[in-house]
């Protein structure tokens, strides 16, 4: 079996969702109908539902099944604080139709050893070796986000700048290096600095939304900390909760 057939099976069922294969209000088919479909295990089926439901296209609703939900309108990008599928998934959102091209331009790739300073904040041990990457994330070639982020060199010790500036995550997933578990997020909006409006097509704007991120895998180890600077302007922050 591939691996993560599973996402494949997500993409295709949000293809048929945004589609209307399956319209706003109705049921999607049965776990043990799907499994069947694409002759995976109902554990298989299970994930890629969880992700439809985490980015909010379906609930499920004890004693019914899976039912799809009815889209909500945004006319900004929208992106998920609770994201484990990196800066390609803005792709994965029906609202975001007007990404033609993502990219990524990798400006710093080192080692750094994990003084007092980063250990306040990344929340790294004094003395760790990570991988320090900063990133500009390209959205139909304007410059709209940098990200600057610290990995733990010992949770990834062949992390090579083609990854960062393909996608880690998906290196994490192809390598079978851990499970990505959880992470903290903490939104706020600051003033942009000098090198921040340098970088990013900020236009009139003097702020910027800032995403502090921490990600943990499934053995409880803190292995990345990241800052996001993006035009708070151009996308929306969303999130799902079912009660």
């Amino acid at each position: 079996m591939p691996k993560n057939l599973y996402s494949d099976i997500y993409h295709i069922l949000k293809g048929e969702i945004d589609s209307e294969v399956y319209p706003p209000k109705t049921i999607l088919p049965g776990e043990e109908e799907l499994s069947q479909r694409f002759s995976v295990t109902r554990n298989t089926i299970r994930r890629a539902l969880k992700k439809l439901q985490s980015e909010g296209l379906v609930y499920t609703v004890k004693g019914r099944g899976v039912v799809v939900l009815e889209p909500v309108s945004d006319n900004r990008m929208v992106f998920s604080a609770a994201n484990h599928y990196g800066f390609q998934d803005l792709m994965s959102f029906p609202q975001n139709k007007s990404i033609k091209e993502l990219a990524t331009k990798v400006l710093v790739f080192e080692e750094v050893e994990i003084d007092k300073e980063l250990s306040k904040h990344t929340s790294f041990s004094y003395g760790d070796i990570a991988y320090h990457v900063e990133r500009l994330r390209m959205v139909n070639g304007k410059a709209m986000a940098l990200d600057t982020s610290y990995f733990r060199k010992d949770s990834m010790p062949n992390l090579q700048e083609e990854n960062a500036e393909h996608s880690i995550y998906e290196y994490i997933r192809e390598e079978n290096l851990f499970k990505i578990a959880a992470a903290r997020s903490v939104a706020t909006v600051e003033t942009a600095s000098k090198e921040v409006t340098r970088l990013l097509d900020l236009k009139k704007a003097n702020c910027v939304g800032v995403l502090k991120k921490y990600v943990y895998t499934d053995l409880g180890n803190l292995f990345e900390s990241t800052e996001t600077k993006y035009i708070s302007n151009n996308f929306s922050l969303v999130g799902f909760e079912s009660y």
